[in-house]
């Protein structure tokens, strides 16, 4: 038998192996196509949600810049009640204070209608009392504080804690002051009077008052004196320790003197002081003014808080 040389399955082989090559080829391209079909079906899809995604975040973006505008709007609105409750609590604020003020102004007024006006008046010569007018209350003044061998004297009931404040602090300076006469009633007064023109005539008219006229028909004036002077009403009181120490202090206590040297109204009487209110004594003693100097008007103004 012929053996056949190898040359005569070369054709035959390659011809499988093209036919392999292709089988290969196809299926490859195949599979490619299946992987590109599935990345185009994944690519849709993504691109689908995608799609949806952006559509939520626009919907979401647009219901924000809904809320965004709507709270500006509630902010506004805000910002206009907050304006208005201010105005509203700025006008109740000023009723209020119209109120205290009202308040105030009928309280002092009604206070004020309860304050003798008497007792910042200028008499001395200038205004008078009449023989009815008495203090509305008077107080006994501590026999403590009284001179030796006077009786019972009397004070203005609403002035008589200044007295004692006064009378009190002095003893804890050590300054022996004493009270020779304090409230004098209209006919004591007409007494007094006349037992000093019989014995000083009209000389008298100098140093004493005529019944109407006097400070101490107020009942908030006192004579001072002191045992260094043996209790008597004279101008040596001034050169007393007592005296000294009234002209520092009376006046934190609302205590005057009514006729300093060179009044116009009597002589000189550093005995006599008389109680006219802390915040006129204090504004008069800064100002080294004297209580006869200054208006009437001026005076009333302080009647207020005379006895505060």
């Amino acid at each position: 038998m012929h053996k056949l040389s190898i040359t005569h399955y070369i054709p035959h082989i390659l011809i499988a192996v093209m036919l392999v090559l292709v089988g290969y080829l196809v299926y490859e391209n195949y599979t490619q196509s299946k992987e590109i079909q599935m990345l185009q079906e994944d690519r849709n899809l993504f691109l689908n949600q995608s799609n949806a995604r952006q559509n939520q975040l626009n919907s979401a973006n647009s219901t924000i810049e809904t809320l965004e505008a709507e709270l500006e709007n509630l902010k506004d609105d805000l910002e206009d009640l907050a304006d208005d409750y201010r105005d509203e609590k700025d006008r109740n604020e000023d009723f209020e204070d119209q109120i205290r003020g009202l308040a105030g102004t009928l309280g002092d007024l009604d206070k004020l209608s309860k304050t003798d006006k008497e007792l910042l008046a200028k008499y001395s010569k200038v205004y008078f009392l009449n023989e009815n007018y008495i203090p509305e209350r008077l107080t006994r003044i501590d026999q403590d504080w009284i001179a030796e061998g006077k009786g019972d004297e009397y004070f203005h009931a609403s002035a008589y804690k200044h007295l004692r404040d006064l009378m009190r602090a002095a003893e804890d300076d050590d300054i022996d002051l004493r009270i020779v006469s304090a409230y004098r009633s209209f006919d004591e007064q007409t007494d007094l009077k006349g037992q000093y023109k019989q014995i000083y005539g009209e000389g008298a008219n100098t140093f004493s008052a005529d019944q109407g006229y006097s400070e101490h028909q107020l009942g908030t004036t006192v004579d001072f004196s002191t045992p260094a002077t043996s209790n008597a009403l004279t101008e040596a009181f001034d050169q007393t320790e007592a005296y000294e120490w009234l002209e520092e202090n009376a006046h934190s206590f609302g205590f005057i003197l009514s006729y300093p040297p060179d009044n116009t109204f009597y002589v000189y009487e550093p005995w006599h002081w008389r109680f006219v209110g802390t915040d006129l004594a204090r504004d008069l003693e800064r100002k080294n003014d004297t209580f006869y100097d200054l208006e009437q008007r001026e005076i009333d103004k302080y009647l207020l808080n005379l006895f505060d």
